[in-house]
């Protein structure tokens, strides 16, 4: 189930350019035992690394939006990599009775509600982008802090910055999107103690994302957008629970 679950991940970020890669901590602790906190930085590795393939594509195809993407891009690696250098090792093992596995389970699962909710909502009216590089890259440095701590790509944050804020069209702004979180994730990992990681097991679970990864991109512009969104989201909303579930159910053996 662990592999057909990567798959899947890696499928849902192909096809949307978003959302899959907050599965992977999920994933990675339900099916592969890997320890939160350790799988919010693993995460990142596989996350980035499937979508290496997807910002690729967008190049090759000249989807991509360089200059918007890059704005985001470094200030969000820069986040994502303090937060795993410094925030994340800052964070006490103990907060307020609680380990800080569960508080991290805790906090996933609250933002995989978020996600889904922003999923559920009636796209608004489109609005006159703001062109504001400012609020940019300060939307940039946030999300890539909150990506870092979490261990999600955070493509659901970063595609209404570049819609929103950039104007950059949706079917550009899909491949953009991948080409900011590979950086992201990517620098964010770098953060990380690279010398304790089970690379084996990693590189298994980026292969199999990477198969889904394909398979997304190949039904991009053939599937159901909506339903798949909504479907997605119910899913998330599942695993959300699961994962409040097993935050208690750790508190109540720990």
């Amino acid at each position: 189930m662990g592999w057909l679950a990567t798959l899947f991940m890696g499928f849902v970020l192909g096809l949307l350019g978003g959302g899959g890669g907050i599965l992977t901590v999920p994933i990675l602790v339900g099916f592969f035992g890997i320890a939160t906190t350790a799988a919010t930085g693993d995460s990142l590795f596989v996350v980035g690394l499937t979508s290496v393939v997807g910002a690729v594509q967008g190049f090759i195809k000249k989807q991509t939006e360089l200059a918007s993407g890059i704005m985001i891009a470094i200030p969000s690696m820069i986040g994502a990599f303090t937060a795993r250098k410094i925030i994340v090792p800052m964070i006490p093992k103990m907060i307020f009775g609680l380990h800080k596995d569960q508080v991290t389970l805790a906090a996933f699962a609250i933002l995989m509600i978020v996600v889904g909710i922003r999923m559920l909502m009636k796209k608004k009216e489109a609005e006159e982008p703001k062109h504001n590089p400012i609020l940019v890259v300060a939307y940039g440095l946030a999300i890539g802090i909150l990506s870092g701590s979490l261990g999600a790509g955070g493509g659901f944050l970063i595609l209404p910055v570049l819609t929103l804020l950039m104007g950059v069209e949706m079917e550009r702004a899909v491949p953009t999107s991948l080409f900011v979180i590979s950086i992201q994730s990517l620098g964010g990992f770098l953060g990380e103690d690279l010398s304790a990681k089970p690379w084996d097991l990693l590189l298994k679970i980026a292969g199999v994302a990477l198969l889904g990864m394909v398979l997304g991109m190949l039904l991009r512009d053939k599937a159901p957008r909506k339903t798949l969104q909504l479907a997605f989201a119910y899913m998330v909303f599942a695993v959300a629970i699961w994962m409040i579930y097993r935050s208690v159910f750790f508190m109540n053996h720990s």
